[in-house]
């Protein structure tokens, strides 16, 4: 019986000490609060330019809708520039250097007294 206990002691210790498999630091869920529809929906690095971008929308994004972003591992770093375009409108809004790992949730705001789009990052 001594054995038993050590060897289930044993077995408890190395699955506590082993490596997590959970989700990626950088996804993040993107919940639109604006009152707009989004039609385009892009992160890129900030050493690729602002021309490399592709979109993470399978469909239109309506307001009060929210899509999950998931990263490849072949993605690396925190910090991404983040790009919205509007359904109705040829404007585009773009945050620059924005670290996805300290957040789980962005939730995209649109003020129409500034006319500025801005996020809440949970």
């Amino acid at each position: 019986m001594k054995y038993f206990l050590s060897g289930l002691i044993a077995i408890g210790l190395s699955i506590a000490a082993a490596p997590s498999f959970a989700a990626d630091a950088r996804n993040v869920t993107v919940v639109n609060e604006t009152g707009y529809a989004i039609k385009f929906l892009g992160f890129n690095a900030p050493d690729d330019g602002l021309d490399e971008w592709e979109n993470e929308l399978e469909k239109v994004l309506q307001n009060q809708a929210s899509t999950y972003v998931e990263f490849d591992e072949d993605d690396e770093g925190c910090v991404w520039n983040i790009r919205v375009d509007w359904q109705s409108y040829d404007e585009a809004v773009l945050w620059k250097n924005v670290n996805l790992c300290k957040m789980t949730a962005l939730r995209l705001r649109y003020d129409s007294g500034t006319k500025t789009t801005s996020f809440i990052a949970e």
